[in-house]
C-alpha cells in the first residue's frame, strides 16, 4: 500500500512540475489536459486516472505552490526572529529565482482565470485568508515583544503586507523589470520602518 501511495505522490509531483512549466510559458489556456499529457509523453487517460477533470487539477496546483511557498518562507527563517524574520520570509518569496519566477507567473494565471470562475474565486480567497491568518500571527507575536506599535490594526496591516508584496511580484513579472537584491530590501525595510515602534 505505501509503495502505491509513493507512486502516487510521485506521478502527482511530475504532472504538478509539467503543468506549471507550460502555464509559465503559455497561460492556463495553452494547458489543457492533452497538453499537460504531451509534456509528460503520456496520454490523456493516465492523466485522468489521478486528476477527474482540469479544475481538479488545478486546485492541486495551487496547494502545490502554497506549499511550496510556505517551505520557502520556513527555510529562509531558520535562525532568525523579530522584524528580521519577517523581511527575510517575505523576501524570500519574491520572484527572484527561476522556480519563483515560475510559481508567480502561475499564480498570475491563476489569477486573471479565477475571474469569472466561481470555483478558483473561492480557493484564491481560501489562501488569501490563510496567508493573511498567518501574517497576522507574525505581527502579533511582534507586537507582543514591543518591536512594532501597539495600537496597530493587525488584520489591516497583514492585508496591506500581502497588498505591498502582490505588487511587488507582480510588477517584477508583469513589467518584466527586476530589482537588485539591495533594492528589494530597501523596499521592505521601508515597510517595516512604519510598524516599528
Amino acid at each position: 500500500m505505501s509503495a502505491l501511495v509513493d507512486k502516487q505522490t510521485e506521478w502527482r509531483s511530475k504532472v504538478a512540475t509539467a503543468a506549471l512549466g507550460l502555464i509559465s510559458r503559455e497561460g492556463l489556456k495553452g494547458a489543457s489536459l492533452r497538453a499537460i499529457a504531451r509534456e509528460l509523453d503520456s496520454t490523456t487517460g493516465v492523466l485522468t486516472h489521478y486528476f477527474r477533470n482540469k479544475d481538479e487539477l488545478l486546485v492541486f496546483l495551487l496547494e502545490t505552490i502554497m506549499t511550496r511557498l510556505a517551505e520557502i518562507m520556513a527555510q529562509a527563517a531558520v535562525g532568525t526572529q523579530g522584524l528580521e524574520r519577517l523581511k527575510v520570509m517575505m523576501l524570500a518569496i519574491l520572484p527572484t529565482t527561476p522556480e519563483l519566477i515560475t510559481i508567480w507567473r502561475v499564480w498570475l494565471a491563476f489569477v486573471g482565470a479565477a475571474l469569472g470562475d466561481d470555483g478558483l474565486i473561492e480557493e484564491h480567497k481560501r489562501h488569501y485568508v490563510n496567508f493573511k491568518a498567518f501574517l497576522r500571527e507574525e505581527l502579533t507575536l511582534l507586537q507582543a515583544t514591543s518591536e512594532i506599535r501597539s495600537g496597530l490594526d493587525l488584520d489591516f496591516e497583514a492585508a496591506a503586507w500581502i497588498a505591498t508584496f502582490d505588487g511587488i511580484g507582480a510588477n517584477m513579472i508583469a513589467a518584466p523589470q527586476s530589482y537588485s537584491p539591495e533594492e528589494l530590501e530597501t523596499l521592505v525595510s521601508r515597510y517595516l520602518k512604519n510598524l516599528e515602534s
